[in-house]
């Protein structure tokens, strides 16, 4: 009998540095539910980005590879909805791409902001995204199965509940 598969969950927030979580030793910030999932799981300890801003260091992490190489170098300004929507990483191999292919179902719950956030991409199924880089903390400009739609309720919480239910 071949061994099921195990569960991935990779949480990234966004652009919080090493030095914003207890699990890494700050001692004077409190963040438990991030320690606690530390303790049990795995967490990276050396990631290094070329640069520590949101879009190109998540494109750094789906891709393993440096902005010159995926061609993402800044936080992306616009290409995100509508007829000038540009999928950034269109021409790249994800680790998502590769776990579908593979047989897992990827969902993703909250910050895309790497273009066209209207079309599911990368191998994920589940598609609940910023229609841009963010939006405000109530009432979130959101995209739900391909539509702009306006999430109530506190943003952080309706991203997390919405991970949960696909869960």
């Amino acid at each position: 009998m071949s061994e099921k598969p195990p569960n991935i969950v990779c949480i990234l927030t966004d652009d919080q540095g090493v030095w914003a979580a207890g699990c890494y030793g700050n001692d004077e910030i409190r963040t438990p539910g991030i320690d606690r999932i530390a303790e049990s799981g795995v967490r990276f300890e050396n990631f290094f980005v070329a640069t520590p801003v949101c879009s190109p260091s998540r494109a750094t992490l789906l891709t393993g590879r440096i902005p010159s190489q995926h061609g993402v170098h800044d936080w992306i300004r616009g290409g995100n909805m509508g007829s000038d929507a540009v999928s950034y990483l269109a021409n790249e191999v994800t680790y998502t791409d590769i776990l579908a292919e593979n047989g897992w179902d990827c969902g993703l719950s909250g910050k895309w902001h790497l273009g066209d956030s209207q079309i599911p991409q990368h191998g994920f199924k589940h598609w609940f995204v910023h229609q841009g880089g963010g939006g405000p903390y109530r009432n979130a400009p959101m995209i739900r199965d391909g539509q702009p739609i306006t999430a109530p309720g506190y943003v952080t919480n309706v991203i997390t509940d919405d991970a949960i239910a696909y869960l």
